[in-house]
C-alpha cells in the first residue's frame, strides 16, 4: 500500500499562525453619496453667486455637510478595523489589548433586502482602560462618521459595535482573522 497523499486543500485552522490585517470602507458604498452631495453643493453655490441669491448659498451647506460627514467612506489608505500582535485596531480608538477583550460575536439583522452585520466586542473593563495604543487623528475628524458605536454596559464594561457590512472584507472572514489572534493570546488579563 502507498501512503495517502496530503490533500493540498485541507487546512487545519488551529495550526495556522494569525496574519495581521487592516481593512477599510468599501469605497463604492460612499462614492455616490459623498461626490453627489459635493457636486450638488457646488451647483447651489454657483447658482447662488451667479443669480445673487444668498439663501441658496446657505442651502448649499446641507449637501456640503453631508459630503463632509461621510468623507471617511471614500478616504484612501485609512483602515477602519485591523488586528496584529498589539491588539485589535478600531479607527479613531487605536489598539485594544487582546487581554481586554471578553468576547467577540457577529450579529446579523435583515432590513428589507439588506443584511446589516455588526461585530460586537465586549470588553473586560472600560474602553479607556482597554486601549493599549491610542490612535492620533485630526480634531476635525471627530465630527465625521464613525464605523463603530460605544455602549456602556453594567459593571463598568464597555461594548463596541463595529459595522462590518460597510467594509471591504466578508464579515465571517473578518471574524476568522480576529479569532486567529484571539486563540494565540495568553490567558491573562
Amino acid at each position: 500500500m502507498h501512503p495517502k497523499p496530503a490533500d493540498p486543500f485541507e487546512e487545519d485552522t488551529d495550526k495556522r499562525a494569525p496574519v495581521p490585517f487592516a481593512i477599510g470602507f468599501e469605497r463604492a458604498n460612499g462614492e455616490a453619496l459623498v461626490y453627489g452631495s459635493m457636486v450638488l453643493g457646488v451647483i447651489f453655490l454657483g447658482v447662488s453667486f451667479a443669480a445673487g441669491i444668498p439663501l441658496l448659498a446657505i442651502a448649499a451647506l446641507v449637501p456640503l455637510g453631508i459630503a463632509f460627514w461621510h468623507y471617511p467612506m471614500v478616504e484612501k489608505q485609512q483602515p477602519q478595523l485591523g488586528a496584529n500582535e498589539d491588539g485589535l485596531f478600531v479607527e479613531r480608538i487605536g489598539f485594544i489589548g487582546w487581554g481586554s477583550i471578553r468576547s467577540l460575536d457577529i450579529k446579523r439583522t435583515n432590513v428589507r433586502s439588506i443584511t446589516v452585520t455588526t461585530l460586537n466586542i465586549l470588553l473586560n473593563r472600560g474602553l479607556d482602560a482597554s486601549v493599549t495604543k491610542r490612535q492620533k487623528f485630526p480634531l476635525w475628524k471627530r465630527i465625521m462618521i464613525r464605523n463603530w458605536k460605544l455602549h456602556h454596559r453594567e459593571h463598568g464594561r464597555d461594548m463596541i459595535s463595529v459595522r462590518l457590512h460597510t467594509l471591504t472584507t466578508q464579515p465571517d472572514e473578518v471574524l476568522d482573522k480576529i479569532m486567529a489572534f484571539e486563540r494565540t493570546r495568553p490567558l491573562t488579563g
